[in-house]
């Protein structure tokens, strides 16, 4: 037998290769591009509230920040733009005076109105004036009362409203009886009283009657005589006769 066959002196084993390359793979990462996004904070704002769109993931290579009103920098309205050499805020055609961009690429918009709600673009322009660009929405509510929800609320409104009509209704009856009250009380000063009936007083009157005696009530009993009082002698017929016979004279004596 012979002796066996040795590796060629100059030659590389295939497994050498598939090492060396993954050394290599594990060391080297491809450059990879971040996109940023765009936050709202907060995410649901009341109306009159500060609200600020906040750019997140931005490249320190950016040269310039323009925000635009609408989903895409095309054809939407420039709101302002930010220029890093100078540090400078550049108003557009929809700058209302209440927005304003910072540094980082961050809008901020001020008392913000239910007008002001919808998307927002910003564009960014690096060093190679390559552009890219981020869209974020702004959501905006009417202002409540704080501390409150809508049902409650509504509650508070409906009680406020129920109240003013009790009341209403209250003055109204009290109204009504005190006007119906001083008519009766007119209609009975106005009506006439009503007619007396001969020989006796008025009806509202009262008549006294005097009280009958009692059985036991001792009436005194009086005796009348009449005499004429004429003084001479008496003829044979009589008395004489006063020559005035109107003057007459009554003598009382009581019966016992």
């Amino acid at each position: 037998m012979g002796p066996p066959s040795a590796a060629p002196r100059g030659g590389h084993r295939p497994w050498q290769g598939l090492l060396i390359t993954a050394s290599l793979l594990t060391f080297w990462h491809p450059p990879t591009t971040v996109q940023f996004t765009i936050e709202a904070l907060p995410s649901s704002a009341a109306e009159g509230k500060d609200v600020l769109l906040l750019a997140c993931n931005i490249s320190e290579t950016i040269q310039a920040y323009y925000w635009h009103k609408g989903k895409t920098a095309e054809g939407s309205p420039l709101i302002a733009g930010y220029i890093t050499d100078i540090q400078a805020n550049i108003p557009g055609a929809a700058y209302s005076g209440r927005e304003t961009v910072y540094p980082n690429g961050s809008l901020l918009f001020q008392n913000i109105t239910l007008e002001d709600a919808g998307s927002y673009t910003l564009r960014t322009i690096n060093a190679s004036y390559d552009s890219d660009q981020a869209t974020g929405q702004l959501h905006v509510h009417q202002n409540n009362v704080p501390g409150l929800p809508v049902g409650a609320v509504a509650g508070i409104v409906t009680g406020v409203l129920v109240g003013v009509a009790l009341v209403a209704a209250l003055v109204c009856f009290l109204l009504l009886s005190r006007t119906g009250r001083a008519s009766i009380q007119r209609d009975l000063r106005e009506q006439p009283p009503p007619a007396s009936t001969p020989g006796h007083g008025p009806s509202h009157r009262s008549t006294f009657s005097a009280p009958l005696p009692s059985p036991r009530t001792a009436t005194p009993i009086y005796e009348v005589s009449v005499g004429h009082g004429c003084s001479g002698p008496a003829g044979s017929r009589g008395p004489r006769i006063c020559p005035h016979q109107h003057l007459a004279e009554l003598r009382f004596r009581k019966m016992q």
